[in-house]
This record gives structure tokens, C-alpha cells and sequence, in this order.
């Protein structure tokens, strides 16, 4: 019975759906944990800067193996998704996050390091992607956010961002790249300014989502043949 109760009170958290990426928030996509027990740290004076030691886990410092690696970062990302029918915010954790990027968030920041203007880029990719998504209530009662615990993109096209990445910024003689079957201008008026992107209203994003259902139409027709979509 208490079984059954558990798995009952798991499934009335978890719904699944089909969402559009209208987005993300790009300047704030990792947390640093203890690279041991992987509680979270917080590292007041920078997140590229030598970890204080006021930082470092209280758990787990004291252990000869915690010298070597104090600290790692996991992703973290807030995204704004639309459906046919709202629009919300989801936080993307690392286990997911992993699998779109395509690496760790490690990897991806020291990427970055070398191309500090790529996580615009990343938003340019995303903006539009059409995902099967399974969305979990957060167990602390203080989150405002949903989780994603799932993203199973559309389209057949896509590739990891990071893979994306590393093509877009090895071909330094064409200001378009093609990303999962579209050409995606790089807009480079706002790379070089780095001014915010306007909030997006309902009606751009409904024409975000429903441009990215038209895009992505052969995909959903097959998916909707599948008894298990």
C-alpha cells in the first residue's frame, strides 16, 4: 500500500508534454558543488577565481582526496518554454542539461572562457527547438520553478550544443551557421553590445511555438502514428 501511495504521489508530480525553448538566461547557467558530495557551494569573490577557503565543503575538506579537487560546477539554466496554451519557466539541472549540451558544465565553461560571447549563442540555438518534455514538481516547497526532468527534441536534426558550438566558431568566414536544419543568423549588433533581449511577449512566443510546429510537422506526424506519444 505504501508502495502504491509513493508511486501515486510521483505521478501526480510529473506531466508530460510538448513545449517550444523560447529561451534562456545565459548569463547564469552554472552552481559550484563539493567535487566529492557534490553539496552546493557558494564562492562570494567569482566563479572563475581560486575557491576561498571558506568555501570549501566542511564536509568533506578534511579528506587528503578533496585537495586536489575542491569544487566542480553542474548546470543550472532557466528557461522559458511556451505551449499551445501558456507560456512558463522551467530550471534545467545538470543530468539534463548534460545531454543537450553534450558535455559536462566544466567543459563548457572553460569553452566559454575562450568564446565569452557564446552563451548568446546558445540561446540562439535553442530559441525554437521543440521538445517532449517531462516536467517534475520541485520536492522545497520554496522553488517558484517546475523541473525538467526530461527533453527528447523533435526534430531528427539536432546535434549537441556543444557540437554546434565548436562548428559556428571554427568557420570564421560565414556569419550563418546552420543549426538543427535552419540557418540561424548570428546577430552580431547584439553579441558586441550585450544588451539584454527584450521580454518576450505572448503573441512572439505563440509565434515562436507554433513556427517551431511547422518546422518540425513530418517529425510530430510520425511521433503522433506511435501509440506512446
Amino acid at each position: 500500500m505504501e508502495a502504491a501511495a509513493e508511486q501515486g504521489e510521483r505521478e501526480s508530480r510529473t506531466q508530460m508534454l510538448t513545449g517550444t525553448v523560447l529561451g534562456i538566461d545565459h548569463t547564469d547557467l552554472f552552481y559550484r558543488v563539493c567535487a566529492l558530495c557534490e553539496r552546493t557551494l557558494s564562492f562570494p569573490s567569482g566563479d572563475d577565481s581560486d575557491a576561498p577557503a571558506s568555501s570549501l565543503c566542511k564536509f568533506c575538506h578534511p579528506h587528503p582526496a578533496s585537495a586536489s579537487s575542491a569544487s566542480k560546477r553542474l548546470f543550472r539554466i532557466l528557461m522559458s518554454v511556451a505551449t499551445e496554451t501558456k507560456v512558463f519557466s522551467v530550471i534545467c539541472f545538470d543530468r539534463v542539461a548534460r545531454v543537450l549540451f553534450g558535455c559536462s558544465a566544466d567543459d563548457f565553461f572553460h569553452f566559454a572562457k575562450l568564446h565569452p560571447f557564446c552563451g548568446v549563442t546558445v540561446n540562439e540555438i535553442l530559441e525554437g527547438e521543440m521538445f517532449t518534455m517531462t516536467l517534475t514538481k520541485p520536492l522545497n516547497g520554496n522553488a517558484r520553478h517546475l523541473r525538467l526532468a526530461s527533453a527528447v527534441p523533435l526534430s531528427s536534426t539536432f546535434q549537441p550544443i556543444i557540437q554546434v558550438l565548436r562548428e559556428y566558431y571554427t568557420s570564421s568566414h560565414t556569419n550563418l551557421c546552420t543549426i538543427s536544419g535552419i540557418v540561424v543568423e548570428a546577430r552580431q549588433s547584439q553579441i558586441l553590445c550585450m544588451e539584454p533581449c527584450p521580454q518576450l511577449t505572448k503573441p512572439i512566443a505563440y509565434e515562436i511555438f507554433f513556427s517551431s510546429i511547422y518546422k518540425n510537422l513530418d517529425s510530430i506526424l510520425k511521433k503522433s502514428r506511435d501509440s506512446n506519444f
